[in-house]
């Protein structure tokens, strides 16, 4: 986690813990906050008392609500782009590692429900010049689907007729819509899911003659009487 991007590094006197220590916790609390109440109900003085602290005390941290909300989307996106940029550099052929990043995102997702739903709900509460300082002019999340989908079309391995941009973008709707349902405890772990996701996706460009791992079917755990 990047340094906050509050007015001054320097530790105060009265500070009780070390300021990395405290951002974390602000972070950690900010974030459950968006994800409970969404940007437009959550207020500074909201998540100062779920950290016993002074409102004011929070400008230490940060210059405003905004900023703690780029904060927080940011380091998700990171994080996640972090995951499935090196499921992508991974050995296999482009369709081998299309299918780890397939999978690895939707377990990623999965694990991190809360930074991920205020990701997905909460990035339009941001200006359009904060929103491309995190996604990257070229979208670099679209841009790993996108380059393993290209390669594997040079390679013969995906159809033809498929439109790598379209194809890019089908993809991560598809799975990026998962947390919208996804229940921890239920009838499908995200391995599962992950799984279903990738062998469905991987079928639908694969192109004539090229073997694809054999999926198990899904066993849906038992729901309790």
């Amino acid at each position: 986690m990047r340094e906050p991007v509050g007015r001054s590094r320097r530790r105060g006197s009265g500070e009780r813990k070390p300021r990395e220590e405290r951002w974390a916790e602000l972070f950690a609390v900010a974030t459950e906050t968006f994800h409970e109440k969404g940007y437009e109900g959550a207020s500074l003085q909201d998540i100062a008392e779920r950290l016993g602290m002074l409102k004011g005390s929070l400008y230490y941290y940060i210059h405003s609500k905004e900023d703690l909300l780029f904060e927080v989307i940011n380091e998700v996106h990171q994080q996640g782009l972090a995951n499935i940029a090196e499921l992508a550099g991974r050995p296999g052929d482009p369709l081998q590692r299309l299918r780890n990043v397939i999978v690895g995102h939707i377990e990623h997702m999965c694990r991190n429900l809360t930074g991920t739903t205020v990701f997905l709900h909460e990035m339009q509460a941001l200006p359009k010049t904060r929103q491309e300082e995190i996604l990257g002019g070229e979208h670099a999340y679209r841009s790993v689907f996108l380059d393993l989908i290209s390669k594997g079309k040079a390679e013969g391995l995906v159809r033809e007729s498929v439109d790598p941009k379209l194809a890019s973008l089908s993809i991560l709707g598809s799975v990026n819509w998962v947390y919208r349902w996804f229940s921890p405890g239920g009838e499908f772990t995200p391995a599962q899911i992950g799984e279903h996701f990738a062998d469905l996706t991987l079928r639908g460009l694969a192109a004539p003659g090229v073997e694809l791992p054999v999926v198990k079917p899904v066993k849906r755990a038992r729901k309790a009487h």
